[in-house]
């Protein structure tokens, strides 16, 4: 921890959330590992400086509350603010996904486990777009595991400050903007993203792809790649080739068809 940072150990938050230290930290806030003095449970804190200009905790705090009682969401104990920030408190995780495989011998996971993390990932990702939002930075770093014995083999979804509900008060699809914006992380974003279309429900779905693939090798074709339009070449070649692999797979199971 520094001195600039917005919350010091022992530091106690409403009277009832006692800071422990540090856990994280990002453009638009920090974690921190806590102790509910009520309850005697570890949490998680997560704040922002009520002075930043882009504030996210608000979506955080609504996202989350509409997914309590969803399977791999953090449980919602309570949230805030004062003159100095924002907070939301929540049930703590283990590590997330991105410190587990960097942790592995050959920095990549099995295709078992890798296919296993896949499938509870995808079913997270269900749930929000259940709910009529997209996340919209679907990475490894926002997925945990869970901390406890019997929640330690679960996948937790985390951070839902980027999410876009997507539905009319009616259930409709919202009609696309011309022009939305970059939202996301570089490395995991679709093609979408990059070329700042409106996003959609199968865009959470192509940041999946690219995290299991990096789950599985290790690492992404554009791993070294910095500079953001690079990448976004990048993926445009990626796309297309594996656009051509799927062409040329049917069409081989259509001649082998044929032949049979």
């Amino acid at each position: 921890m520094t001195s600039e940072d917005l919350l010091q150990p022992g530091h106690i938050v409403k009277e009832r959330w006692k800071v422990v230290k540090k856990i994280g930290g990002g453009g638009f806030g920090e974690i921190y590992e806590g102790v509910d003095l009520v309850t005697k449970e570890q949490v998680a804190l997560k704040v922002e400086s009520a002075k930043q200009p882009k504030q996210v905790l608000k979506m955080e705090v609504a996202v989350l509350k509409k997914l309590q009682g969803k399977d791999h969401v953090c449980r919602f104990i309570g949230c805030g603010r004062n003159e100095r920030f924002n907070y939301v408190v929540m049930q703590l995780q283990g590590r997330n996904l991105a410190e587990l495989r960097r942790a592995q011998p050959r920095g990549a996971f099995s295709l078992s486990t890798s296919l296993r993390l896949g499938q509870q990932i995808l079913k997270a990702i269900e749930s929000i777009h259940e709910v009529g939002f997209l996340h919209r930075d679907i990475k490894p770093s926002n997925f945990s595991m869970g901390r406890l014995p019997h929640t330690c083999r679960k996948v937790y979804m985390l951070d839902f400050g980027l999410a876009r509900q997507y539905t009319t008060a009616t259930g409709e699809v919202r009609a696309p903007r011309a022009a939305a914006g970059f939202r996301g992380t570089v490395r995991y974003a679709s093609i979408n993203a990059h070329k700042n279309k409106e996003m959609g429900r199968h865009d959470d779905l192509w940041s999946l792809f690219y995290m299991l693939v990096e789950f599985v090798n290790g690492q992404l074709p554009w791993r070294k790649i910095k500079d953001k339009e690079q990448v976004r070449y990048s993926n445009y070649y990626y796309y297309y080739y594996c656009d051509f692999i799927a062409d040329s797979f049917e069409h081989s199971n259509s001649i082998n068809m044929v032949h049979n």
